[in-house]
């Protein structure tokens, strides 16, 4: 999860699609962005021969996990209309796989997108995302994704208040038994 608020809506979500996933046979593994030292991309290209950042921080990690996993479920916190900085430093950092044109980025996976947020348009934040996901060089190991946004987010527990909203997060993992790694 990218969100920084502990124990707010974005874990309240990630946890409902962890626990449908793991009752369904899941292996599930969860990485809090907000725990991990990751930089912004220097936009240095020092990866475009080897596919490996220069930095040496967490995102190495991370991007192991979304290598091997079969599935993503990522969630992120919309802020003025856009996801929230530890979500887009992760993204930004994922330079690596566009600038080394060898670069393997793993088996083909689907992914899920949950946003929470006050009250941007839902469609507009799901073409954000579209944006991003449809990228050559990240579409190519994409085999389908889903985005929710989850509006009227006002409080740190609104998503918990919120059965409607708890079962949209679970139905992310109905069809992907097996996932292996949320964010």
């Amino acid at each position: 999860t990218s969100t920084p608020t502990t124990h707010g809506n974005g874990d309240t979500l990630i946890e409902a699609a962890m626990e449908a996933a793991k009752a369904q046979g899941g292996n599930v593994t969860r990485m809090n962005i907000r725990d991990m030292e990751i930089r912004p991309c220097r936009a240095c290209y020092g990866c475009a021969k080897t596919g490996v950042c220069v930095q040496k921080d967490d995102f190495l990690e991370l991007l192991s996990a979304i290598h091997s996993a079969d599935g993503i479920v990522a969630e992120a916190p919309v802020y003025y209309n856009c996801m929230a900085a530890q979500a887009l430093l992760a993204i930004n950092r994922l330079c690596c796989t566009f600038a080394c044109k060898s670069y393997q980025i793993g088996p083909k996976k689907k992914v899920a997108v949950m946003l929470t947020c006050t009250g941007s348009e839902p469609e507009e934040m799901k073409r954000h995302v579209k944006n991003i996901l449809t990228l050559p060089s990240i579409n190519r190991a994409i085999t389908a994704y889903r985005t929710d946004v989850f509006t009227d987010c006002v409080s740190k527990t609104s998503c918990l208040e919120r059965e409607d909203y708890l079962s949209s997060a679970r139905a992310h993992s109905d069809d992907l038994i097996g996932w292996s790694c949320f964010f």
